[in-house]
């Protein structure tokens, strides 16, 4: 085989090899855009449906789905005492500021 054709193989393999790369990274970044459209979409049923399901509206028996929602409302309270602890320290940095004026 001469140089010219050793060449030749040698660019053909390279160009076979990148373009298969490039269609796997075409293919990944397809099923990851795919992955977070199902995600959001999900997640869109999940926001209609809490509220139905946290008021016992809609009865789930599901235990995955009762944890999910024990550990929601758990959330929701430390956020609560997170906002009122928030809440008092702004309201008691105005004082502070309102005396040193």
């Amino acid at each position: 085989m001469s140089f010219r054709d050793q060449v030749r193989k040698t660019v053909a393999t390279a160009t076979e090899v990148t373009k298969k790369q490039t269609k796997r990274a075409q293919l990944e970044m397809r099923a990851n855009r795919l992955e977070s459209s199902i995600r959001r979409e999900k997640t869109v049923i999940g926001e209609a449906l809490h509220p139905q399901l946290a008021s016992g509206e809609l009865p789930c028996e599901l235990a995955e789905v009762r944890a999910a929602l024990a550990r929601i409302e758990d959330m929701e309270g430390q956020l609560a005492e997170n906002e009122a602890a928030l809440g008092a320290l702004l309201g008691q940095g105005a004082d502070e500021d309102a005396r040193d004026a």
